[in-house]
């Protein structure tokens, strides 16, 4: 069973009960990661978070709300840092003729801030393992993350790669070459153990990080034919 990591609270209220909601969701994004939905028991989301059992219908009327919740605090806290650019980059493509130059930019600048938010964030260290089994096994939070995040950053993607392609952006080559752009990035998160290990480092370090970005710069520019 899963060690409570603060003493247990009486009824939720006020300041504490906030306290206790962000809890309950920080314990959800760990537990659910690791057991899934189903295998993830309402005690152990509890234990985990320090606080009782009433707290979890008080604040989120289910397990299932819990669950939701944490898909929503995923976007919420990863959001600023992603959403000015993904803007940025619909404004772009939305208006005047974008010129290739500019798209291969705004794409360096799109895998640039998404490696840092993936590879570089220590909040992903707590949502990683989440997100990844709603990618293995999806439930009803990864259309949260899909309609939240997912869809706006793969449809940057691939439109701006149309753009510097000179093709349709349904084309379903533009699509496939997005999701190999992105998966560079990800390949750090989902392989991290195994990366560590090749690379003999403890840890991605904010110069390893770098070293990592410029790689992904260069692939691209490789890929696009600069």
């Amino acid at each position: 069973m899963a060690q409570a990591v603060a003493k247990r609270e009486p009824t939720p209220g006020g300041t504490r009960g906030e306290e206790t909601r962000l809890r309950l969701i920080e314990a959800a994004l760990k537990i659910f990661g690791e057991l899934g939905f189903a295998g993830a028991s309402t005690r152990a989301l509890a234990d985990t978070a320090g606080a009782n059992l009433a707290a979890i219908p008080y604040h989120f009327g289910s397990k299932e709300g819990l669950y939701r919740a944490a898909a929503e605090y995923i976007v919420e806290r990863t959001g600023p840092e992603i959403f000015p650019t993904l803007n940025k980059i619909e404004s772009a493509v939305a208006g005047k003729k974008l010129s290739r130059d500019a798209a291969i930019a705004l794409l360096h600048e799109l895998l640039e801030r998404f490696s840092a938010i993936v590879i570089g964030s220590d909040f992903a260290d707590t949502f990683a393992g989440f997100v990844m089994r709603e990618q293995l096994e999806p439930g009803a939070a990864f259309e949260i993350l899909y309609q939240g995040m997912m869809r706006r950053l793969t449809e940057a993607c691939t439109r701006l790669l149309a753009i510097i392609s000179e093709r349709r952006a349904d084309d379903t080559r533009m699509i496939v070459r997005a999701q190999t752009l992105l998966g560079q990035v990800l390949v750090f998160r989902t392989s991290r153990a195994c990366v560590l290990r090749e690379l003999g480092w403890r840890e991605i370090s904010k110069d390893h990080l770098k070293l990592i970005q410029a790689m992904i710069a260069e692939n691209v520019d490789r890929i696009l034919g600069r």
